[in-house]
């Protein structure tokens, strides 16, 4: 029986079209490359979109093929997440762009009045007859008070706006401009993000967090674009998340697992999951319905999945033996046949010890680990 079986015959709720969510930590890269490979082969059987968050720092660059997935950087310009990021037609779009806006640290009155420059743009270039979605190259023509003024000019002399009209928007302008320009500084931030198709359910999205662990803005805002496009369609959706278990701020992972649809597919695998602090860690347990366990380096570490594996009673026997000295009971058949002493076993209380002890965690053999699954810990070999 492989892994796979043993899972689908303890776990509640299994079913032959669904994974659970596995959740594999530890040193081990011979196991992760098997859990993974089945993971990415049954996602790609059932044309799953593949989303890999990748959060290892100085990661060896991905190659073009995944298990029949091609894979694509998200930085690349060539896949784009959330192309109409810049509309602020409905209240899910405005709610969204202010997402980003504070992640990127525009307070909330600050983020509105972004989102007020961007209507008034986008019913400027109405009223100038351009219908398209606002882009980067759109929001430059408007980068400065001289070029908004020229616009207005432009809809005065083709009769489409009055003077008083065009002075009352000049006005409105001047409120919301200073927001405006801090919003353009991060337009260079935003734009690989905006251009680009949308992604196919062949391809596997490569988002490289690892690389920007000084910038933890970029590092939301990343996460936060994907979180944006798995809402349309979670059942389509799979994310890998690759972890090195590095210390650190690593929040935006866990905020990431907090907001993730229920029915969208996720799994992890780390080097140490229990690097993260108590709370981030029962967010994981709890998203997790199937953990693995290998060897961890880190005794702290080690010491905590022995208390999450929990304890055992253990009963154990103690042997005595009473020897009779007279010499009479011991005679050479006496010797010979053993009658010369008397042995007593007894079984004592139960004592509780832990089910795997933290050195039997940190010494655990290459491809072997505990599958921890249904509310039972048990060693597995893969």
């Amino acid at each position: 029986m492989n892994y796979l079986q043993y899972i689908g015959s303890v776990w509640a709720g299994h079913r032959p079209d669904a994974l659970p969510r596995f959740l594999v930590s530890g040193v081990d890269t011979g196991v992760r490359q098997i859990v993974g490979r089945d993971i990415v082969q049954f996602c790609r059987a059932r044309g799953k979109l593949l989303f890999l968050l990748d959060n290892i720092q100085n990661t060896a660059a991905f190659g073009r093929e995944l298990e029949g997935y091609r894979v694509v950087d998200m930085l690349s310009g060539q896949v784009s997440l959330c192309a109409d990021l810049l509309e602020v037609s409905s209240l899910q779009n405005i709610s969204r762009l202010r997402d980003f806006l504070s992640g990127l640290g525009f307070e909330n009155l600050r983020a509105m009045k972004v989102i007020s420059y961007l209507s008034f743009v986008k019913e400027t270039e109405r009223r100038l007859g351009s219908c398209t979605p606002l882009t980067a190259e759109v929001l430059e023509e408007y980068s400065g008070t001289m070029l908004v003024q020229w616009k207005l000019e432009r809809l005065v002399r083709a009769g489409k706006l009055s003077q008083d009209s065009c002075t009352y928007l000049l006005g409105k302008y001047a409120e919301v401009s200073g927001a405006a320009a801090d919003f353009e500084m991060f337009l260079s931030l935003l734009s690989p993000f905006l251009r680009g198709k949308a992604p196919s359910c062949d391809m596997a999205v490569h988002l490289p967090v690892g690389s920007f662990t000084a910038d933890k803005p970029l590092q939301e805002l990343m996460t936060k674009l994907m979180l944006a496009y798995i809402r349309h369609d979670p059942a389509r959706c799979a994310v890998l998340i690759l972890d090195d278990g590095k210390g650190g701020d690593r929040s935006f992972l866990i905020g990431m697992l907090k907001n993730l649809p229920l029915t969208a597919s996720v799994h992890m695998f780390s080097n140490d999951a229990f690097s993260f602090d108590d709370a981030a860690l029962n967010v994981m347990m709890n998203t997790f319905s199937v953990r693995i366990y290998t060897r961890h380096e880190d005794m702290v570490s080690a010491e905590k999945i022995q208390d999450r594996c929990g304890q055992i009673d253990v009963v154990r026997k103690t042997t005595s033996v009473t020897v009779d000295k007279r010499f009479r009971a011991n005679s050479a058949w006496d010797m010979l046949f053993g009658t010369n002493y008397t042995q007593t076993e007894t079984n004592n209380a139960p004592v509780r010890e832990y089910r795997f002890r933290k050195e039997t965690i940190h010494s655990l053999e290459a491809g072997t680990g505990i599958l921890d699954c249904a509310g039972n810990q048990i060693p597995f070999s893969f």
